[in-house]
């Protein structure tokens, strides 16, 4: 998942990114702001995608954290009724 982000975000940035420069070099109207916005879309979206990576290796550690404690009740629970 972490790989299909980055090379949909570097797509997307050579696309912006080209086009800006590209406007840049052929002098059309609003090249400065074409140009821009290719980079501040670039820095977003690989942000957005790193952020991602990072959330889900995050979720993963605190669910298998959850399943741990849920496990340590249950058997503390199951200790206490067999005891019984």
């Amino acid at each position: 998942m972490k790989k299909f982000l980055f090379i949909y975000a570097l797509t997307f940035s050579l696309i912006w990114t080209g086009y800006g420069v590209y406007s840049l070099l052929t002098n059309q109207p609003s090249a400065g702001l074409i140009f821009g916005f290719g980079v501040a879309f670039s820095i977003v979206i690989f942000a957005t995608s790193w952020f991602s990576s990072w959330l889900m290796n995050h979720y993963k550690k605190v669910d298998t954290m959850a399943k741990n404690m849920i496990g340590k009740k249950r058997r503390a629970k199951n200790s206490q009724l067999s005891d019984a």
